[in-house]
């Protein structure tokens, strides 16, 4: 009676556990990195370039890194007004405070002193920075 030799290759229940593994592993990865991904592309605001002339900047799109310093107002009819604490990449430079508001449509933030955020901002009317995204990093 002959009998069957059994291959002592790898069992497809661990294969398939190892393939789960990689799946999650490379989900949580690219979940991390979804905050700077989507500010890849948008130039970086110039603290120094805003103080000179805001105006000038009407229009554009910009990101910051910062800190909530304070906030400053709120209205009912545009939203809530926050000073800000934009990170330098200068270390000679003075810490740069800049005016953010943040809209109605983004209500859902709880904004609280000392946070930090990586925001998408537009500059509007007088220079006003307004919030276009936010997101913790």
């Amino acid at each position: 009676m002959s009998r069957k030799k059994k291959s002592k290759g790898i069992p497809p229940w661990l294969i398939g556990l190892i393939v789960l593994l990689l799946g999650a592993a490379a989900f949580l990865s690219l979940r991390q990195n979804s905050a700077d991904a989507s500010l890849r592309t948008v130039e970086e605001l110039n603290p120094n370039l805003y103080y000179e002339n805001a105006n000038s900047l009407r229009g554009n799109t910009y990101k910051i890194d910062v800190t909530i310093d304070s906030s400053l107002g709120n209205s009912p009819s545009r939203g809530r007004l926050f000073s800000v604490a934009a990170k330098n990449t200068d270390q000679n430079a003075p810490q740069a405070i800049l005016p953010v508001l943040v809209p109605l449509r983004l209500g859902n933030l709880t904004i609280q002193k000392g946070q930090h955020y990586l925001m998408k901002v537009k500059v509007v009317e007088n220079g006003l920075l307004q919030v276009e995204d936010a997101q913790k990093p």
